[in-house]
């Protein structure tokens, strides 16, 4: 397909999608999805539509080339009976196009619609929703209400999509990123989040989930029960329990309700290393903070804060520990000697 989304071709996030772009191709998308939050909501609900067409069943291996051909002579041939389309299409610049390879702009029509008809026609017709896609994208903190009364959490950089009514048998969404879902209980529909090639599948509880690209999807359970599957594996989390979902297996852990930090602002140690603690206040406050030697890194604190400031709670961890704190432009400095 040959459709252009602001210099963006549908190839080309097909591959970006499927993680078989080059390096330079998916450099090309990144900037593009940088330019405008709409550019990031597009690519996000083409997402959305991948990962749920990647359960469609298989079938034998087929001639595409000799499909397409036998289409566009169909095509060719009732070109002028083709209806309008209800929706109006995204501008598309034939003239750019070399005149050997011009097509009538009806037989261009029909073609990207028989070919959109294809591709996405499984996943509505499977899902039985004919509602639109919504999508919620975030670059700080935000709650989004979803249809079902399902609240959703989102963290920084984070976007979720779903459809503007859950019809179907399943209410299913979307997640790119990091967020904590408190579900509204409905056992005849159960709540699915597909998130980077793992499924979460609950009937009413609440938990965390962080599926970032290029990383480990995790989930930590708050309440309630929790069944995490991949292409090869499910594991069933009960509250206090958490996973780890890597691309053969998924690893089972307990629970570290400090990750959900960024939404609770609550944040308890218990002799947890230094460099752990840093690394937990920067996720949950969103902030650049470092150690000035590794020496520090290991010394253990015992400690809980309950939405307390920034500056307050690491005037309070550098007190405990006898370290300096000072800071330098956005960056916040914890330097020491070490601990006894």
């Amino acid at each position: 397909m040959s459709q252009f989304h602001e210099n963006i071709s549908e190839e080309l996030l097909a591959r970006y999608l499927a993680e078989t772009a080059t390096e330079e191709e998916r450099n090309i998308v990144d900037n593009w999805r940088a330019i405008s939050l709409e550019n990031e909501q597009e690519l996000a609900a083409y997402r959305f539509i991948w990962m749920h067409s990647a359960s469609i069943p298989q079938r034998k291996e087929v001639n595409t080339d000799l499909a397409w051909n036998k289409v566009k002579k169909k095509m060719e041939a009732s070109a002028a009976t083709v209806p309008p389309v209800s929706r109006e299409p995204r501008r598309i610049d034939f003239d750019q196009r070399p005149a050997s390879k011009k097509f009538p702009v009806t037989i261009w029509a029909a073609a990207v619609v028989a070919l959109l008809v294809m591709a996405f026609g499984w996943f509505y017709i499977n899902q039985k929703q004919s509602a639109p896609l919504t999508v919620a994208t975030t670059n700080n903190t935000k709650e989004q209400l979803l249809p079902d009364g399902t609240k959703v959490f989102l963290n920084y950089n984070s976007a979720i999509t779903y459809p503007e009514d859950f019809k179907g048998d399943l209410r299913t969404v979307s997640l790119q990123g990091e967020a904590f879902f408190d579900v509204t209980p409905d056992k005849e529909h159960p709540f699915v989040i597909n998130a980077n090639g793992t499924e979460i599948r609950v009937l009413g509880t609440s938990f965390n989930v962080k599926a970032y690209e290029k990383a480990p999807v995790r989930v930590d359970v708050a309440t309630g029960k929790v069944l995490v599957s991949n292409a090869s594996k499910k594991v069933e989390l009960m509250k206090g329990q958490s996973a780890e979902v890597l691309s053969d297996t998924i690893k089972s852990l307990q629970a570290n309700m400090n990750v959900m930090g960024y939404r609770t602002q609550v944040f308890d140690f218990t002799a947890t290393n230094l460099n752990e603690v840093i690394a937990t206040i920067r996720d949950g406050y969103h902030v650049d903070v470092r150690l000035t030697n590794q020496q520090i890194a290991q010394c253990r604190l015992t400690i809980k804060f309950e939405k307390e400031p920034l500056d307050a709670t690491l005037a309070v961890i550098a007190e405990t520990l006898n370290l300096d704190l000072r800071k330098e432009g956005k960056v916040y400095w914890l330097d020491g000697d070490g601990c006894q």
